[in-house]
């Protein structure tokens, strides 16, 4: 007969052996299991994508499920006397769910492509400390939700390939507006602006196809200035088109000046003095200057065009605005040819 004390003993043998240190040994031994699962899935991955065999996939992620429930029920049983089969149920399905979220949205590479590694070993290990809230103690517990909510969060938390690729694409393009911003002002290539007493420089366009600026003067008179560099030298008749306006047809044959577009040099003007076109050679551009009524002048707060008297009084009033002025006023919206007109009522 057994006696009550041989039972007690024999039934002390056989009871669990749940302590933080044997949890935590089934926990570790579960990290290099799981990345050995990962591994073999993985493969599996690669000859699928690139054999054309989505069955091979399917299978290694079934054999791969059970031989890690069954590999940690092992463990569990060896370290703490009981198989937890629901934790390693558990833990093998949080690999499975989040190894497959991080493949199709491209955030886990295949490892055995040896990509993301380091990804790869993190997700493993939070997946392996969810079994403490199937092996216990309570601190366990606690660490195994916690590691559940991580390994979401890491999930969540990890751009994708696209998400990588599009971050990518607006700090090039954010490096490439900088470097055009800095050669446009290294250049000193600005619009043309006028000291002209009387007179105020009230809308500027930094570039484009022409840098331009409208002026208007005191008694609501106004004009527009357009500059463009490194031009080559105008065909001799094409001036007359830049400085044209209504009622001013081409009047003459097509090999000669209109009547009221008149030729001195390297200037063009109209007969009545409101337009005037020049080429520099030497410096190589091209600037004319305009009167605007009606529409035009009141849009930029003005009331009539400018008279010829007021063209021969600005043309040599003008310069280029100054490094200040542009940095100021064009560079916050400078974007190359696609640089919006910018308000300077006080310039």
């Amino acid at each position: 007969m057994v006696s009550p004390s041989d039972s007690a003993v024999v039934e002390a043998r056989s009871a669990p052996r749940t302590t933080a240190g044997r949890s935590l040994a089934v926990i570790g031994l579960t990290i290099p299991l799981m990345l050995l699962i990962d591994y073999a899935v993985s493969y599996a991955t690669v000859v699928a994508l690139f054999g054309g065999l989505p069955f091979v996939l399917i299978a290694a992620i079934l054999v791969a499920f059970a031989v890690l429930a069954g590999g940690i029920a092992l463990l569990s049983t060896a370290f703490t006397g009981r198989p937890a089969i629901l934790g390693g149920v558990v833990a093998a399905g949080v690999l499975t769910c989040a190894g497959a979220f991080g493949l199709v949205h491209g955030i886990l590479g295949p490892l055995a492509l040896q990509t993301d590694a380091l990804l790869h070993v993190a997700v493993c290990a939070l997946a392996a400390l969810t079994l403490g809230i199937f092996l216990g103690p309570m601190p366990l517990r606690v660490a195994g939700a916690v590691s559940a909510a991580a390994l979401v969060a890491v999930l969540a938390l990890v751009p994708t390939p696209t998400e990588t690729a599009a971050v990518d694409r607006a700090n090039a393009e954010a490096d490439r507006s900088a470097e055009v911003k800095a050669s446009w002002m290294r250049s000193g290539k600005f619009p043309l602006v006028t000291d002209l007493a009387g007179w105020s420089n009230v809308e500027v366009r930094a570039t484009g196809t022409d840098a331009a600026t409208w002026v208007r003067s005191d008694t609501g008179s106004v004009a527009r200035i357009i500059i463009q560099w490194n031009a080559v030298e105008p065909d001799p008749l094409a001036p007359c088109n830049f400085i044209g306006g209504p009622g001013r047809e081409w009047d003459r044959g097509p090999d000669q000046l209109p009547s009221w577009c008149v030729r001195t040099g390297d200037q063009w003007s109209r007969s009545d003095g409101t337009a005037v076109y020049s080429y520099d050679a030497g410096t190589g551009t091209t600037m004319w200057i305009m009167a605007f009524g009606g529409y035009d002048a009141e849009r930029v707060g003005g009331s009539n065009a400018a008279t010829a008297e007021d063209i021969a009084a600005l043309i040599p009033s003008l310069h280029p605005m100054s490094r200040e002025d542009a940095e100021r006023y064009l560079l916050p919206t400078f974007d190359g040819i696609d640089s919006p007109e910018v308000q300077t009522p006080d310039l």
